[in-house]
Parts: structure tokens; sequence; C-alpha cells
């Protein structure tokens, strides 16, 4: 009889364990914006599985989302849609400047690829309340004359303050949100990336206001570090780069590590010199662009803040980008990473604009209406916010 009960026991366990549900399909998190330009934008996701995804567009002309068949674009790499991923990265083009549209995003779960002509999907699915309220955002217009544009820097991973900073902004006046370097204190793992800052910003405004990235030098380190860029694509595959919004120029800049490439804190993974040597060939060619010099407004958005400190990373910085810069008509620059607020004025001779250094306690609020260009730093403590005039 015990052995009867053995058995029927351990057959019970066997089918229970082998009847478990799978984990549930489902969207985990996003989606946010990136590369968004008068003609297009980039929109990503991340699902619990491997799926094949795309994204549905309509005009927000009034009309009802489903009232006829909408364009699909889907996430391909090199001529191949994607099936094999949970990072979905799907690149809308062709649309038209200074245009709001709706947006739904879908994925359909890949269950086994046996061969090329045998390839099992399971279930769709779709952000919530698709076909009720659809996502939307507008392309930028290179005819506004006002730009509007927030910047975080030195978050270091706490969610909340962010959330916190942002009450008191309103989004629907916001162009693009700039992320200038340190969100993370360094990159272990995709949810780290989520847990850290992401997360807060798809529920803040990244879902309909895209994300502008600057890498900082604690986002250089750890094992996911190498991944990165592949939640912030950009269209040359380049860090750093070159962003025209209506009349103003971005030269979107990447400071590399501060201290030299041979300490110990690197554990000899730091190639950041040639790094720089590297970028600094890059901007003396893109200030020559007529994208650059037509722009009313040249602004340098860099995290580490140039004519600051002797450490080894801002050294270098000076020797390799400030000639450059010095030459390039630059407004003004936006710098974080020394936790402290300082407004920087040019120096005769040495820096011939202003930089602007927010600390990690707060967000800046930059207004460009009419050729001026000024920022309003809030904090976190409730202080009475600083206005600026940049130029």
């Amino acid at each position: 009889m015990k052995k009867i009960y053995i058995l029927f026991s351990f057959f019970f366990l066997t089918l229970s364990t082998f009847c478990q549900p799978n984990e549930s399909f489902k969207i985990t998190h996003g989606p946010w914006l990136t590369q968004m330009s008068e003609t297009g934008v980039t929109i990503l996701w991340t699902t619990s599985k491997n799926a094949v995804s795309w994204v549905e567009v309509a005009p927000d002309d009034g009309t009802n989302f489903y009232g006829e068949e909408r364009p699909r674009y889907f996430d391909t790499k090199n001529g191949r849609i994607r099936a094999t991923s949970t990072l979905h990265k799907v690149e809308i083009r062709n649309l038209k400047p200074g245009t709001s549209y709706r947006y739904a995003i879908f994925s359909k779960e890949l269950l086994n690829w046996e061969n090329d002509a045998r390839i099992l999907y399971g279930a769709t699915i779709a952000n919530p309340g698709y076909a009720r309220n659809p996502l939307s955002f507008k392309t930028f217009s290179g005819e506004d004359d006002s730009v509007n544009f927030l910047i975080f820097n030195d978050v270091h991973g706490r969610s909340q303050l962010m959330k916190d900073l942002c009450k008191v902004i309103d989004f629907k006046t916001i162009d693009m949100v700039v992320f200038n370097g340190d969100m993370a204190s360094s990159v272990y793992s995709e949810e780290q990336l989520f847990t850290d800052f992401l997360d807060a910003a798809v529920s803040l405004f990244a879902s309909r206001i895209p994300i502008v990235y600057v890498r900082g030098n604690h986002e250089t380190r750890g094992p996911y570090s190498d991944f990165l860029s592949d939640y912030f694509p950009t269209s040359t595959g380049n860090i750093y780069q070159l962003l025209n919004v209506g009349k103003v120029a971005f030269l979107l800049l990447d400071c590399g590590e501060d201290k030299p490439d041979s300490d110990i804190e690197y554990s000899g993974l730091a190639d950041f010199d040639s790094y720089r040597e590297k970028e600094a060939t890059w901007l003396k060619s893109v200030v020559q662009t007529k994208e650059y010099k037509n722009a009313d407004i040249k602004l340098a958005i860099l995290h580490m803040p140039l004519m600051s400190s002797d450490w080894h990373g801002t050294l270098h910085l000076n020797e390799l980008f400030l000639p450059v810069l010095n030459e390039a008509g630059v407004t003004a620059m936006f710098s974080g990473h020394t936790h402290q607020y300082a407004y920087n004025k040019p120096i005769a001779g040495k820096i011939n604009f202003p930089v602007l250094v927010n600390s990690n306690n707060g967000i800046v609020l930059c207004n460009i209406d009419n050729g001026k260009v000024k920022a309003t730093i809030t904090y976190s403590n409730g202080s009475k916010p600083q206005e600026i005039i940049l130029n």
C-alpha cells in the first residue's frame, strides 16, 4: 500500500509540473521614443519572450484609428524581420515634419523555429487600450522658432527623484528630454536600466516625448554597459551625434571616463583616450556641415564640464574639444558630473561660451524662443527655481 501511495504521489507531482502554465507572454517595459527627427522616430519596448514586433501609425487627425488599415512598420535588421529578441526597435520613416501621429505597438510570440518554412507563432499582444487611446508623438519641424527641452543628469538610479522633479513640469510643452549622463551608477543588467530610470521615464513622458541620450562616465562601467546603445540607438551607430531641432543644432558629445585609462578601477578595459581622439576628428568635421552652420542657436551637451577640474578626462576634453568648440560659435554648453550647480561664464582667451552645470538634485528646463536661451533649474528640495539667460 505504501508503494502504491508513493507511486501515485510521484505521478501527480509529475503531472502538476508538466501542466503548469508557461510564463505569460506580455509587454514588460515601454514603449519609449528615441531618434526623433522631422521625418521619423524609433520606438522601443521589451516583451517577456521572443517575438515578431511592429508598429501601426496613423495621423492624429480625429479619424478612428481603425477606420482603415494603417501602415505597419516592423522591427527589422539588415532586411529581415527580427523574431529572436525580447528588445524591439522599430524605425518609423517618411513622416511629415511638425505633424502629430498616433501609434500602437504589437508583438507576436515566437513559439518554435523548426526551420524557415516551419515557424510556429503564439498570441499577439498590443499596448493596453490601443484601440481606445493610442499613444502619440509629434515630429520635429525645421520651421519652429521655439524649442523646449528638459535635462536630467546624475540621477544615479534614483527613479523617485525623477518623479519628484517632474511634478511641476507640463509635458505638453516639451519637445524632448535629454539624459545628460550618469542616469545609472554602473550598468549590470537590462533590468537595472528599467528600475534605475527607464521605467520612470516611460511613466512620465517617454511614450510620447523622445529621449535624447548622452552618456556619462559612470555608464561606461559594468558588464552590460556595452549594450546601452541598443536601448538608445542613433542613425550613425555612434553615441555622439549632431541633432537638429527647429532652428537649433545640438552637439551631443560623449565624455568617456574621468581617470586615466590605466586606472585600476577600469580593470584594463578602458581605451577612452583614443576614443576621444576619434570623436574629436568627427567634431571637427561636423561643425563644418550646413546642418550645424546654418542653425541660429548652437548648443553643446557634454556630461563632464570643460575647464572644471584637473582630472585626466576633463584635461583631455579641454585639449581635444575646446579648440574646436571655441571656433564653432557655440551658444552655450550644458553639463553635470560634479553634483554641484555652477554657471561658468566665458573666459577671454580660454573658453568662448558659458557652461551651465546642473547639480545631481535638479532638473533643467530650457526654453528657446526668439533667439533667446533661458534655463530654469528646479530642485527636489522645493527651493526657489533659478532662471538664467544664456545668451
